[in-house]
């Protein structure tokens, strides 16, 4: 099974609050993850295509498209102001 991780960031600084929201190809939510102290996360999918929805406690959002092969892989995240700044 394939291991995905990636780091979240907000101004280029790791995003500490952020939470993960993984999506299937059907757009169901599987799972939900807080990130570490360095913006960082990891999951453990099968091969396909997966949806990331990222946000942190200030706002900001984000949002990557990822498919899964045979191999790990890596996705980072930089997150967007929300609308009409903070």
């Amino acid at each position: 099974m394939p291991k995905l991780t990636g780091r979240v960031t907000a101004h280029g600084e790791p995003a500490a609050s952020a939470v993960v929201e993984v999506h299937n190809s059907n757009g169901d939510v599987v799972d939900q993850v807080q990130v570490d102290a360095e913006g960082r996360y990891t999951y453990n999918l099968s091969e396909g295509s997966w949806v990331l929805n990222v946000w942190d406690a200030h706002g900001h959002r984000g949002r990557s498209e990822v498919t899964l092969g045979a191999d790990d892989a890596t996705s980072d995240v930089e997150l967007s102001e929300p609308e009409g700044g903070h």
